[in-house]
């Protein structure tokens, strides 16, 4: 048992808890002393700090904050840290308490206030209203704590050690399903606790309006505190709502990266409605099925089972993704486990109890006369639901389907170890992006999420106006359109679900690469991968991979494994980033530990350079390393700088007795931006046989190429999914010919260009076979020309090799 990290959730989730619940009375002292039209607001301003996601929450406090924040200089408050954790969990869940307690304090009657005229203020508060709200508030404590200890978003993206976020990285780094799991057995244990406590006592659901008038209520709570819980709250919107809302639409750079950020983004956007449109809808569809079938046979809710379904819910989406794992990853269940079936059937499972207990409450609440009469009739559970409830029931039903679609399209932890090739969301493409700080890219993509969250309100206004020339069609032409409805959603789940063609020729779909040779297998073992990140080739075509697990491995030009050797550090981070220096060795860079090494080809470490800061010659998350011909190395940036550093190589090793830096910095050049010679997160670096500098400048989706002396001399590419358009390109090598093999993230795909830049050929896209791509990490090229890929989600390295 890991007794430290036990304490440091627990200490996490336990303060969020008491922020959480303090913020919700106040909140619930100001919103019960309102009139009805003000209360509202409140209530709405709730539901929105409710339902934004938590790494919306995240990314703006991270541009406020995080290293280069904008209050950094006057509030020197580090958001990478536990107390940021429970700042922005407590942020996101003090609705819980406030619908929980003003709902309580609605079912007051009058003559509770009017018996005592004199108990006022505090005592009013003790002695009554919490005694009122006792049981309610009791409640949401209990989910509070529960919700805040499982919170998978905000911890791993503060890099917060707490047991959701380590159970990733373990399961990540090891691929041990047991160990993962062992690991997080408080996460199982504390909500089945709860569930239990739950299980005898009757929840009642919130409401908003009650028999005491507001203006009563406010002479009795008193100015004093209504003031006081007026301030709190309005502060607690704008801290909660206001931030992240006006950070997102109002910071310039967010629009300037929109239309690069929509066009790389399309298959992404498209997943993310698909997934979250496809899993609302069947898990609303399989909770009115079971509500047909326990129609008759009393209340629809109650049932001794109905509070397991919970669990999913509960614990952290990344247990389910580890248990899908065990079930769906084998060689028989292949076709499902690569697919979008494996993410549906995740969004289900995790999300069937909120649907469920919507529908039956929403049952249960209709009025029972008509019902009791068609059963008297004979009519079926079906038929009941269909013709009687249906039409009383519909709206709640229609409010329950958009949460969950919301739900669907925030989700991270249930996908983001599961997610098949090319299926990647809007919110993993985000929680990527934000693993390393805040970026203005991230403001556009969760821009887009949002218009995304806000399509179906704008279809249910359409729908509205044209429901009436609907109903000119005959039953018979409504159910043809259904029909072709549910094909238009159903094939995209179609077509990832068929068979992918397999063999390894590449005859007929490459002008360059007659076949393609796979190395290595998932897992952790000799000759096998954890999401590839880097390659390099030696003198002698010998391959150098570096992988999660923070080792490299050595093989021949022909795939047979030679030996590996561990990283030393890799708590903070693994490392990233490789080439091959003048000498032979084989440089690799950690961005996490701000400084760049030199291995020999049997990897004993022979220098090391680099530490942290923005002055010359030190680095902020380096990315990638270069070198040229006159022993000149180019090293790039990203976060608080965006920049490339030119340095000089010296020849000194680690074991230089003068302990004098290998390097001298001779210049540097780029800035953060998108305007020409700007950069914004630059992943590759590759020099041609001129010398000439390509950078693969990845959130700007554009190559440039520079001169050996920093001059900006052409670029090419920008965000899309055609010939010549790019989606984050993350690395990028160029060969004798000057033809340019471009490695797209965001499409899946290696794109070639020639020295000319224009675009000669699209190798693979997303799937698991041989010559396609699962979020391709990393490019390098041998003496032969033969091209090597990091296949990172398929965890695999990929060869190409040359035809005649």
């Amino acid at each position: 048992m890991n007794w430290v990290l036990l304490k440091n959730s627990l200490l996490v989730s336990g303060v969020a808890t008491m922020l959480a619940t303090g913020f919700g009375l106040l909140a619930a002292l100001w919103a019960a002393g309102l009139e009805a039209r003000s209360r509202r607001c409140v209530v709405v301003l709730a539901i929105i700090a409710l339902a934004l996601p938590p790494f919306l929450v995240t990314n703006s406090w991270l541009h406020l904050l995080g290293e280069a924040g904008i209050w950094r200089k006057w509030l020197p408050l580090n958001i990478f840290s536990s107390g940021g954790a429970t700042w922005l969990l407590a942020l996101l869940t003090w609705p819980i308490t406030f619908f929980a307690v003003l709902g309580a304090w609605q079912r007051l009657q009058p003559y509770e206030l009017e018996s005592d005229p004199a108990l006022t203020g505090w005592p009013l508060i003790r002695h009554l209203l919490l005694t009122m709200a006792r049981t309610g508030l009791l409640l949401a404590v209990v989910i509070t704590f529960v919700l805040a200890l499982n919170n998978f978003a905000v911890p791993a993206i503060l890099q917060v050690k707490v047991f959701p976020a380590e159970t990733w990285v373990r399961f990540s780094t090891t691929f041990d399903s047991f160990g993962a799991l062992l690991l997080s057995w408080p996460l199982i244990l504390i909500p089945l606790v709860m569930l239990a406590w739950l299980g005898g006592r009757k929840v009642q659901w919130p409401r908003l309006e009650g028999t005491v008038a507001a203006r009563v209520f406010r002479q009795q709570l008193g100015p004093g505190w209504f003031w006081l819980s007026a301030f709190a709250t309005v502060a607690l919107g704008i801290l909660s709502v206001g931030l992240p809302l006006f950070q997102i639409v109002f910071v310039k750079r967010t629009w300037t990266e929109f239309s690069g950020a929509l066009a790389a983004g399309q298959l992404a956007i498209w997943n993310s409605a698909f997934f979250a449109v496809t899993a609302a809808t069947l898990c609303l569809a399989a909770c009115l099925v079971v509500a047909s079938l326990k129609n008759g046979r009393g209340n629809v809710s109650r049932s001794r089972w109905a509070s397991l379904l919970w669990l999913p819910f509960l614990i952290p989406g990344v247990l389910l993704g580890i248990l899908l794992i065990a079930v769906f990853n084998r060689p028989g269940l292949s076709f499902f486990y690569q697919s979008s079936g494996i993410v549906i059937l995740a969004l289900l499972i995790r999300y069937f109890a909120p649907g469920w207990t919507a529908v039956a409450h929403a049952v249960d609440s209709a009025d029972p006369g008509p019902a009791d009469a068609a059963r008297i009739a004979g009519a079926s559970g079906w038929q009941i639901l269909r013709y009687v409830q249906w039409p009383e029931i519909s709206q709640q039903v229609a409010a329950a389907w958009y949460i969950l679609f919301l739900l669907c399209l925030w989700d991270i932890e249930s996908i983001v170890l599961i997610v098949p090739p090319g299926g990647e969301t809007m919110a993993l493409r985000i929680f990527n992006l934000l693993h390393y700080g805040h970026n203005a890219q991230v403001n556009a993509l969760c821009l887009i999420l949002l218009l995304v969250a806000l399509a179906p309100l704008a279809l249910y206004q359409m729908w509205q106006v044209t429901r009436q020339r609907l109903r000119n069609f005959s039953p018979s032409s409504m159910r043809v359109m259904a029909c072709l409805a549910l094909a238009v959603i159903a094939m995209p789940f179609l077509s990832a679900c068929r068979p992918q063609s397999s063999g390894n020729s590449l005859a007929g779909r490459s002008r360059l690469f007659a076949e393609v040779q796979i190395v290595g297998t998932r897992g952790v073992g000799v000759g096998q991968f954890n999401k590839p990140r880097s390659v390099a080739v030696d003198k002698l075509d010998n391959l150098y991979v570096v992988d999660m697990t923070g080792r490299v491995q050595k093989f021949s030009s022909n795939g047979v494994f030679l030996l590996s050797w561990q990283m030393p550090q890799t708590d903070l981070g693994k490392p990233k980033g490789m080439c091959r220096d003048r000498d032979g060795n084989i440089v690799l860079v950690e961005p996490h530990y701000h400084r760049v090494n030199h291995f020999s080809p049997t990897g004993e470490l022979v220098a090391q350079w680099g530490d942290r800061g923005t002055n010359l010659g030190q680095f902020i998350l380096p990315r990638a390393v270069a070198m040229n011909s006159h022993n000149e190395i180019f090293v790039s940036e990203y976060s608080i700088v965006e920049r490339v550093q030119k340095f000089k190589w010296l020849g000194h090793g680690a074991a230089d007795p003068t302990n004098s830096s290998p390097v001298a910095v001779e210049l540097t050049f780029g800035q953060m931006g998108n305007g020409p010679a700007d950069f914004n997160r630059p992943e590759g670096l590759c020099v041609d046989s001129e010398d000439k500098l390509y950078v693969a400048d990845s959130c700007n989706h554009r190559v440039q190429i520079y001169s050996s002396e920093g001059k900006l001399l052409r670029s090419h590419g920008h965000g899309g999914t055609g010939r010549g358009e790019l989606s984050y390109p993350y690395d990028i090598c160029v060969d004798k010919a000057g033809r340019q093999y471009v490695c797209e993230f965001g499409n899946s795909r290696i794109q070639v260009f020639d020295a000319n830049d224009q675009p000669i050929e699209i190798i693979g896209g997303p799937g698991g076979e041989p010559g396609q791509f699962s979020n391709p990490w990393g490019v390098t090229l041998d003496s032969a020309g033969n091209l090597y890929v990091a296949d990172s989600q398929n965890h695999r390295v990929q060869k190409f090799i040359r035809g005649s």
